[in-house]
C-alpha cells in the first residue's frame, strides 16, 4: 500500500442509527482526481428497490454524503438499481462518477436463502448465499430471479450459480456474512476464492455475533486466516449492511467502512479494492499501513484520540502486539502478516495481509 498522499480527515465517526440529516449537504467541487488520498466508502448500502428497506435512493444518498463518506456502492437485493433511468449508465462502473459530490458505484446483493447447505449450517437449517457485485457495468431490468441453484445443496455450487451471474454483471465479488447461521469451512472459503471472490466481510457490523463465532464456530478472523494460510488471495471487509436511515431500525446505517487510497475516481477506486490498497474500519483511523522495504508499518492518525494496541498476526498467529499508535513487522519468509488496530473503546481498524 502506498501512502505518500495527505489523510482525508473527518471530523466525526458515522453513528449507527443516527437519523437522516434534514437536508442533505451542499455538494463540494471534487474534481481534482490526479492525487492518490483516503477515501472513505461503503460497499454494502440497501435502500427501497431491495425490498426490505424503507428509505428512497435519495434519501441514504443523503445520509452519507451528511456523514462525508466518499463513495458507496448501491447493493440492492438481486437488482442493479439506477439513480436516474434517463442516465443511461450502462457500461459505466458508476451510477454517479463524482466530479461533484459523493461517487456512486453501481452494485448488486445476489441473494438466495435456501435450507440444508452441505456444509451444515445450525440446527434452523438456514443458509445464506449472499455476494455482492461491487461496479457491474450491466444494467438488467428489474429483479434477477433465475439465477440460483436450487438443484444442490453444496454451498460451492450455490456460490459458483451467484459467482457466474456476476461475471455477466462484471464487478468484483465481495462474500457478504460469510457465517450467518454457520456453514462456512475453510474448504469452502478456499475454493470460492480460487473460483473469483477477491473479498469478505470479516466484520459486518449487523453481524456480531456470527463474526465472533462461538466454541463450536470459527470466527469470521479464523477462516480468513485458514483460508490465507492455504495461499488464498482474499481481502477483508467491514460494512454496516445498512438498511434503515431515520435513526434506530434493525439495520441501521454507520459503523463500519472501508478506507481506500485511490484517486478520487470510480474505476482507480475499484482497482485499489481489487489490488486490496485498503484498510477496513469500525471507528479506526490510519495514517499509514503499507509494506516499507521488507516490513509492514501501522501508523495510528497523529490527531486520533484513545490509546490503541496493534496486533500482528502471522499465519494466522498472534506474534506481536505492540502498545501505541505506530508499529512495524517484518514481513516472514513465507506466508504472510497482517494487524489489527484496537483502539480503547474497542474500535478496530484491519490491515491487509501482505506477502513477501
Amino acid at each position: 500500500m502506498t501512502t505518500d498522499a495527505p489523510l482525508v480527515s473527518y471530523a466525526e465517526e458515522p453513528t449507527a442509527g443516527e437519523p437522516l440529516p434534514a437536508e442533505p449537504p451542499p455538494l463540494v467541487s471534487m474534481s481534482d482526481t490526479s492525487d492518490e488520498v483516503w477515501l472513505r466508502g461503503s460497499t454494502h448500502v440497501h435502500a427501497r428497490p431491495s425490498g426490505d428497506s424503507s428509505t428512497p435512493i435519495r434519501d441514504v444518498l443523503a445520509w452519507y454524503e451528511h456523514h462525508h463518506y466518499d463513495f458507496i456502492t448501491l447493493t440492492d437485493h438481486n437488482q442493479v438499481s439506477e439513480l436516474d433511468p434517463a442516465l443511461h449508465t450502462e457500461g459505466h462502473v458508476a451510477l454517479r462518477a463524482g466530479g461533484q459530490g459523493m461517487i456512486v458505484l453501481a452494485g448488486i446483493e445476489l441473494t438466495h436463502n435456501p435450507s440444508d447447505c452441505l456444509p451444515k449450517g445450525d440446527d434452523t437449517r438456514r443458509c445464506r448465499i449472499h455476494v455482492n457485485m461491487l461496479g457491474v457495468t450491466a444494467r438488467p431490468a428489474g429483479k434477477l430471479q433465475d439465477w440460483p441453484d436450487r438443484s444442490t445443496h453444496e454451498r460451492v455450487a450455490k456460490y459458483a450459480s451467484a459467482l457466474a451471474e456476476g461475471l455477466k454483471l462484471g464487478g468484483i465479488a465481495q462474500l457478504n456474512h460469510p457465517q450467518w447461521y454457520w456453514g462456512m469451512t475453510p474448504d469452502v472459503l478456499v475454493e470460492l476464492a480460487r473460483r473469483g471472490v477477491k473479498l469478505m466481510e470479516i466484520a459486518n457490523v449487523q453481524f456480531t455475533k456470527w463474526n465472533a463465532g462461538d466454541k463450536d464456530h470459527p470466527s469470521t478472523e479464523q477462516l480468513w486466516d485458514a483460508a490465507l494460510a492455504q495461499g488464498a488471495q482474499l481481502w477483508g471487509m467491514a460494512s454496516d449492511d445498512a438498511h434503515d436511515y431515520a435513526g434506530g431500525g434493525k439495520y441501521p446505517a454507520g459503523g463500519g467502512w472501508v478506507m481506500v487510497k485511490a484517486r478520487r475516481d470510480p474505476q482507480a477506486i475499484l482497482d485499489a479494492i481489487a489490488g486490496g490498497r485498503f484498510y477496513a474500519s469500525t471507528g479506526v483511523t490510519l495514517d499509514r499501513a503499507e509494506v516499507v522495504g521488507d516490513e509492514l508499518v501501522v501508523d495510528v492518525g497523529a490527531g486520533e484520540p484513545g490509546t490503541y494496541a496493534i496486533d500482528f498476526i502471522e499465519n494466522g498467529k498472534l506474534v506481536d502486539t505492540v502498545r501505541g499508535k505506530t508499529a512495524r513487522r517484518a514481513l516472514p519468509q513465507t506466508g504472510y502478516v497482517r494487524a489489527v488496530v484496537t483502539r480503547d473503546d474497542g474500535k478496530k481498524a484491519w490491515v491487509q495481509p501482505q506477502r513477501r
